[in-house]
């Protein structure tokens, strides 16, 4: 083959010339930085509410168990009243008394006297029921606890299903137990009726003195026939 001819030579430079990187205007440049600030602040405001979150959620776990003594003797309080008054309430009821409306009343002003117990915002600050006579509540905290008591009779209203607050009121634990999932143990139970108690097998002595009176004589037939071998 002979030499490329010096046309063929400069078309093979232009074609191996690579094309020029345009650079970007100063407007692309202010909205690509623009753009890259946007998101860096969406990021922070995010973290923000993140830390900001979580010190509220402190803070009101913190005010909670605080407060957790005093409102658990205001409703241990209530709760010794309600089954109180209800007793007397089934007794009027049953004798046909004239009194039902007293205790009637009494009742519910101790239900509802509990709905503000039960329904109690979390993370604020608890306002008892009941103060000591040296320390009464101010106006302020008096104003609150009204405001709070309708709130709670208003939410009791709205919930359908009172199942978990009258468990509240009259039992001690906190939460329903479900008797369905509760698994006894059936017992024998004798001729009087009463269950029978496992008794624990006791060896006698005389079972002890055969058994190391046979360990005696495997420990002498095993000498002596060390012996017959000898």
């Amino acid at each position: 083959m002979g030499r490329p001819t010096a046309g063929t030579i400069l078309r093979m430079k232009k074609t191996d010339v690579k094309p020029k990187k345009k650079t970007p205007s100063l407007k692309n440049k202010i909205r690509n930085l623009e753009r890259f600030l946007k998101k860096d602040v969406k990021e922070l405001k995010e973290l923000q509410r993140q830390t900001e979150g979580k010190q509220e959620e402190d803070k009101s776990r913190e005010i909670t168990l605080k407060y957790k003594k005093v409102r658990f003797f205001d409703r241990r309080r209530l709760m010794r009243s309600l089954k109180k008054l209800k007793r007397q309430l089934d007794a009027v009821v049953s004798n046909e008394a004239d009194n039902t409306s007293e205790i009637e009343k009494e009742f519910q002003q101790a239900k509802e006297d509990m709905m503000y117990v039960y329904y109690y915002p979390k993370g604020e600050r608890y306002i008892n029921l009941f103060p000591e006579a040296k320390k009464p509540h101010s106006n302020e905290d008096l104003a609150r606890q009204t405001t709070l008591k309708k709130a709670a009779l208003k939410a009791f209203k709205k919930d359908a299903d009172h199942t978990a607050f009258d468990h509240y009121c009259f039992n001690d634990d906190d939460a329903p137990v479900d008797d369905t999932k509760k698994v006894e143990k059936k017992r024998k139970v004798g001729k009087d009726g009463k269950p029978k108690r496992k008794e624990k097998r006791r060896k006698s002595n005389t079972e002890r003195v055969n058994v190391v009176a046979d360990m005696d004589d495997a420990v002498a037939g095993a000498g002596g026939e060390d012996d017959f071998f000898l």
